[in-house]
């Protein structure tokens, strides 16, 4: 492994103590110190070889300037800033002057070293990114944005957008970006059998220098063709994510990718706003059972309320089954909509897809249930050509999180 060179700046003498003790047993981190101002720390940069600095929050008064400014003259430097608390101003005000993280102290030894070799591999990351740009097959135009949104748990939401994903991406080898934007509980990074080794958290980390290359590198590829933007690992980070971050990632992947599928939390709330506001299609999956129509009902009634365009809307009829007492023809009478697509209900054969982490179309292509799949993709493509060629989503910008629960 390479040697990790870790600057520390401006940190007090019983703290400095407490880092360089913690890091004297880690064989691939060397430390240095003595800078303890602004114009040491820049003077140093520029005289030695350092991958990360260690800022202290308060160095000269503001710690946030000085990394800014490391950020801006030494590109390739990662910035860890020391904190005293951690609110969202804070980590928002790390995120823009562009630290890859920020540490509470005190700290556990093991937390210090993991975030150091965290952001040492994510600058690496970043350089990489942008030395080796991505071959991009993507059709013309800008990507149509599929946000896939269920009012209750147990609906398959996540079944229905994995798999979607998946055949939109075996189809005509279109290039299929998956988000999970389900930030507590995600689970698409389970459906597909992957362990994330980045997350929406890492990307956030990036903003201030995100763009296509860099946020495509962050993207986990699965053997289908499509690539996953995993939810996070550890859900009390989803506090720093806010709606203008999910609206950039959005915008982005629209530019690389042909579909972006957004899986959604069963809820309305601000921070995942723009994938239903920026969608060119919004999907509410329901399944015949009457508190899920209800609820649908219930959605629906907001965002008729809200003045979303009615025409972005799709039923999707999860769990069909010819021996349920509530009929298709009952749903769309109950919902006062058109049933756009359903999918059969295969028990057995999700249970197994879900348990393997292998989506239902690739472990069984010929059966009903994928059928049902390719049924849905062929109508998505099919009406493709009625949309507006290069528009983004214009869905109404009003904040939906004022109806929530």
């Amino acid at each position: 492994m390479e040697m990790i060179k870790v600057l520390v700046a401006g940190v007090q003498q019983e703290k400095k103590e407490d880092i360089l003790e913690a890091l004297a047993n880690v064989e691939y981190i060397s430390t240095t110190d003595g800078a303890d101002s602004f114009d040491q720390v820049l003077a140093m940069l520029e005289a030695r070889h350092v991958d990360v600095v260690l800022v202290n929050a308060y160095i000269n008064g503001n710690g946030y300037k000085l990394t800014e400014a490391i950020v801006n003259q030494h590109p390739g430097v990662a910035v860890i800033i020391i904190e005293q608390e951690l609110e969202e101003d804070t980590m928002r005000a790390a995120l823009f002057a562009g630290a890859k993280d920020v540490l509470v102290y005190p700290f556990a030894p093991a937390k210090l070293v993991d975030s150091i070799y965290r952001s040492y591999q994510a600058e690496r990351k970043r350089r990489m990114a942008h030395h080796e740009k991505p071959v991009k097959t993507k059709q013309s135009g800008r990507g149509q944005v599929i946000t896939v949104f269920g009012t209750k748990g147990g609906v398959g939401k996540t079944f229905v957008a994995t798999n979607l994903a998946v055949s939109l991406a075996q189809k005509n080898k279109n290039r299929v970006a998956l988000v999970d934007l389900d930030l507590d509980f995600g689970n698409a990074a389970l459906a597909l059998n992957i362990i994330p080794q980045f997350t929406i958290a890492d990307v956030v980390n990036e903003v201030t220098s995100l763009d296509q290359d860099l946020l495509e590198s962050y993207l986990i590829p699965h053997n289908s063709g499509v690539k996953l933007l995993a939810a996070n690992a550890e859900p009390q980070m989803t506090e720093f994510i806010n709606a203008d971050y999910v609206g950039m990632l959005i915008r982005i992947l629209q530019d690389a990718f042909d579909y972006v599928v957004v899986d959604m939390p069963a809820r309305f709330y601000d921070p995942v706003d723009p994938a239903i506001q920026e969608a060119d299609t919004l999907m509410l999956v329901a399944t015949p059972e009457v508190v899920t129509l209800r609820n649908i009902k219930s959605c629906l009634n907001t965002l008729s309320m809200l003045k979303y365009p009615p025409n972005k809307t799709k039923v999707i009829l999860n769990k069909t089954d010819s021996r349920s007492e509530i009929k298709p023809r009952d749903v769309e009478t109950t919902l006062n909509a058109r049933i756009y697509a359903d999918i059969p209900a295969d028990y057995r054969l999700v249970s197994s897809s879900m348990n393997q982490g292998i989506p239902v179309v690739m472990l069984a292509a010929k059966a009903k249930i994928s059928r049902g799949f390719d049924d849905l993709v062929s109508k998505i493509i099919n009406e493709q050509k009625a949309w507006q060629s290069g528009s983004p989503g214009t869905g109404n910008k009003k904040k939906l999180q004022e109806v929530s629960n």
